[in-house]
Parts: C-alpha cells; structure tokens; sequence
C-alpha cells in the first residue's frame, strides 16, 4: 500500500501521482468512489492491472457546489490558493466573483481576482479601476493577465510556489489559456467564445491537477456560467464577506440577519460607504438563493 494524491479522473480512471512523484492509473473502491482532484489517498498496488484507490484520507477543505440538478458536487481538494478567473469577454457578474470570494474565505484559502484578456480591455470598456477599488483590499493578489499577448503570467506564476491552486471562473475566460502561459506549452486544449451566445464552450470536463514551479500544483476546472456555494447555515454567509467581520455582533438585535433591521452595523457600514454597496447587494442575492 502507498500514499499518493488524485491528480486526475478520467471517467472511472484516476490518475495519482505518489510521493517520488510517480504517476499510476488507478480504479476506485466504492468507499473512495467519491475522490476528487487533489484528494490525498491510500492506494494498492498491484502488478499485472490497475492499482486501487482504498481510502480517501482526511481533508482540509474542499471546493463544493450545488449542481444543475440540485446535488452537491465537490470540484477539487486540500486547495491553499483561489484563483478566480475574470475578462471582458465573455461578460461576469460581481455576483459571481463574490461567490467564489466566500467560498475561498469559508475554506481558508488564499484568493486572487486575475483580469484576463487584458488585450480587450478597451474594446469592452472594462473599469478596471471600479473593479480595484471593490476587490484590491479583499484578496490576496490582483492580476491582470494576457493569455494571448503573455503578459502578466510571470507575477501569477511567482505567487504559486509550493501550494495547491484552483483556477476557476466562467468557460471561456482563458484559464487553460493562462496554464499554458505557466507551462510554457500548448498541450491543453482551448476554444474560442462562440460568437453567437457570447458564452465560453466548455473546455475542460475534468479537473487536472498541472505541475508548476516542480512543486506546486495548479488545477484546471470545469467552467461554470453559475456557481453556488455551499453554506451550512445562513449565519454561515456573513462570514464569508470579510470586510462585515468587524461589524458582526455590533447590531442592535443579536439574531440581525443584516436585511433591513434597525440598528444593523452591517447596513450602517454601507450606509457611510465602509462597504461597497455592490458587495452588500450581492450578499443579499446570495441569502434569497439560500432561502430558496
């Protein structure tokens, strides 16, 4: 038996990489069925087929959303690093990003917003100084990256040094793009946005756990159009904006669910511009999906 980490799932084929840095197809058992990218794994070893995935080994955190049809669905494992994927083209919600800010602060990663397809950034009439002045003080790293041109992948790769990261966004945004930029290869396969929905093909349909700078690995996920965190409670929510933390347990009322409540410090904060109201709208977006 040996130890090994889930760096890719092929259908029913996993692909685990052990500690020297070897590589083995494996099967699954069905108590390990539910491996994921990134997972870390108890695996037997056996000469003439394909090695087993015995035992899932305990997480740290896990990315999970809520699929088209109402299941749980966990992406990848044991992630460090965020990176959440953003361009002109196709068009974003800030809704969208502030999901994956929450979920990246409930799981305890680090977070990085990356504005891709610099290129285009006047032909969209992006603000990026809007977006700045939302996020700059609410993650880790603020990117602006061209896949095409090259430009800003070398500050993207210094930040992954020895951690686990997740690029995530909407198809179409460049994240296979920008790995191939960290790669310095063209091995993975991308697309263009189709022109007559103006959203991204799906391109990776599954997660693929990349090296990068020997040590570090860098996961390519599925694009989504939609992403929905899972929370265990509606408390739970707050937590997750990180600029309402020295405000909770400053309202009025101690059960303040921070909708329209006198006395909320929450609604004070945007009130004096403290909060961004952009990100307090998305909030309440964010709570009327739970409720739902």
């Amino acid at each position: 038996m040996y130890e090994a980490r889930i760096i890719a799932r092929q259908g029913k084929t996993y692909i685990v990489e052990d500690q020297l840095h070897q590589q083995y197809q494996c099967h699954a058992r069905s108590q390990a069925i539910d491996a994921v990218c990134g997972d870390f794994v108890q695996c037997i070893k056996y000469e003439d087929t394909k090695d087993v995935v015995e035992e899932i080994l305990p997480r740290k955190n896990q990315i999970t959303r809520i699929d088209n049809f109402n299941r749980e669905k966990t992406l990848a494992a044991n992630i460090d690093h965020i990176l959440v994927v953003i361009a002109p083209n196709p068009a974003f919600s800030t809704l969208l990003i502030d999901k994956y800010l929450a979920c990246a602060v409930l799981n305890r990663c680090k977070v990085s917003l990356v504005i891709n397809k610099a290129e285009l950034l006047n032909d969209f009439q992006l603000d990026i100084q809007e977006l700045e002045s939302i996020y700059k003080n609410l993650v880790d790293q603020f990117f602006i990256t061209s896949a095409k041109l090259g430009y800003g992948i070398t500050a993207i790769r210094k930040s992954l040094f020895n951690e686990t990261s997740i690029m995530v966004g909407q198809s179409g945004v460049g994240k296979s793009s920008i790995i191939n930029r960290l790669l310095n290869n063209n091995d993975i396969k991308v697309s263009s946005i189709s022109e007559q929905i103006q959203q991204g093909r799906h391109t990776t349909s599954n997660t693929y756990a990349h090296t990068v700078n020997q040590y570090g690995k860098i996961i390519d996920s599925p694009g989504v159009r939609t992403f929905t965190p899972i929370f265990n409670h509606q408390n739970e929510l707050s937590l997750g904006f990180i600029e309402f933390k020295e405000y909770i347990g400053k309202c009025k009322f101690s059960n303040c669910q921070h909708i329209n409540e006198p006395g909320c410090a929450i609604i004070n904060a945007v009130n004096e511009n403290k909060i961004h109201i952009s990100r307090y709208n998305n909030y309440l977006a964010m709570r009327q999906e739970i409720n739902q």
